[in-house]
C-alpha cells in the first residue's frame, strides 16, 4: 500500500510518504486558506494514487479544524485516519540537530513531523 501523512497546518502542510513500513519527509506545501488545501491534497492523491492518508490529530481548536479537513477530503472519497500528533513537531526539530541540519533548514519541519506521525501510525499496526 501507499501511504500518505499529513501534518496539517493554515499556511503551510507537511506531507510524508511510505510504500512500505518506513515513512520518509516528502514536501511541504503553501496553501492560501482550507479549501485550497483540501483541494491541493485532494489532487496530489490522484495524481500519486494513495491508498490511505494519515492525518495527525492535535487537541484543542486546532484539533477541530483538522477534524473539519478531514471530513471534507472524507467526502471526496478517500480513505483517512486520524492519528495523534503529539510533540511531532518538536521531536522533528530534535531529530534535525541530531542531524546537524543547519538551523535554515530546522524552521520548515512540517514534512519531517508528517513523517513522525506517519511512521508512529504505521508503527502501530
Amino acid at each position: 500500500m501507499k501511504y500518505l501523512g499529513v501534518d496539517f497546518g493554515l499556511r503551510r502542510v507537511g506531507l510524508a510518504i511510505s510504500e512500505g513500513s518506513i515513512a520518509s519527509p516528502f514536501k511541504t506545501i503553501e496553501v492560501k486558506d482550507f479549501s485550497d488545501a483540501v483541494e491541493k491534497i485532494f489532487q496530489l492523491v490522484e495524481k500519486m494514487g494513495f491508498s490511505k492518508i494519515v492525518i495527525g490529530l492535535p487537541e484543542g481548536k486546532m484539533g477541530q479544524t483538522v477534524r473539519g479537513f478531514i471530513n471534507a477530503l472524507k467526502k471526496k472519497g478517500l480513505d483517512i485516519v486520524g492519528a495523534d500528533e503529539t510533540l511531532s513537531s518538536k521531536q522533528a526539530i530534535l531529530d534535525m540537530i541530531a542531524q546537524n541540519a543547519p538551523r535554515e533548514k530546522r524552521k520548515v519541519t512540517d514534512a519531517a513531523a508528517a513523517a513522525i506521525i506517519l511512521q508512529n501510525w504505521l508503527d502501530s499496526l
